[in-house]
């Protein structure tokens, strides 16, 4: 029987230990970055008590925002109830350009609408915008580069199933604040927040309007 040189074995379980941490870092930065995203951004299949009705893509986007273009994709979904009854859910994903400064310009855009009363709550372990209007009402979060727009039957918020699946897709880059977290993709100042904070920083002999 030939016993393999001490040298050669530690060499071997070297070899195999260095496999084993470098399978493990990959399964830890695959689970951190949650599931792949969808071919079409949005979840086409059903999800829960949810029925998958049909996929929509959008030039019209809900949230503009200057300097930064968007396309947008919605799925809607249905639960049938006793009898016709049909509730409908909704799922819109808007997919912008560039993810830096994304969480402050929908947060003002979100604000200037005004037909909705703002709130921040925690669902599914992520922070997003609740916006309650008198006839709706939607869940709102930002995630990279992504926007995304939940809704439930009228008077309703969205299912939790809907929720945690779209969380785990596009987990939510804002804080308990309603701000984008420090060193999130999404995180920084708006382009209306960067020209006032510009202009409190500017001189005033060389301010717009100021006498000379």
């Amino acid at each position: 029987m030939t016993t393999a040189h001490p040298a050669l074995r530690r060499s071997t379980l070297s070899s195999s230990s260095a496999r084993a941490s470098l399978i493990a870092a990959l399964t830890a930065t695959l689970c951190a970055c949650g599931a792949a995203v969808p071919t079409r951004y949005v979840v086409e299949r059903d999800v829960a008590g949810l029925s998958y009705r049909r996929y929509q893509r959008v030039l019209d986007v809900e949230v503009p925002v200057e300097g930064n273009a968007a396309v947008g994709h919605t799925a809607t979904y249905v639960k049938r109830g006793r009898g016709r009854s049909v509730s409908v859910a909704t799922a819109f994903v808007t997919v912008y350009t560039r993810p830096a400064s994304l969480s402050a310009e929908v947060g003002e855009r979100l604000r200037e609408v005004g037909a909705y009363e703002i709130t921040v709550v925690e669902r599914a372990g992520d922070y997003m915008w609740r916006l309650e209007g008198a006839e709706d009402g939607w869940l709102v979060w930002v995630s990279g580069r992504h926007m995304v727009k939940l809704g439930g039957p009228p008077g309703e918020m969205p299912p939790e199933e809907l929720i945690e699946t779209y969380v785990d897709l596009y987990p939510s880059d804002l804080g308990e604040n309603g701000k984008a977290r420090s060193g999130t993709p999404s995180a920084g100042f708006s382009r209306q927040t960067e020209i006032e904070r510009r202009g409190e920083e500017m001189p005033d002999h060389l301010r717009e309007g100021t006498p000379r």
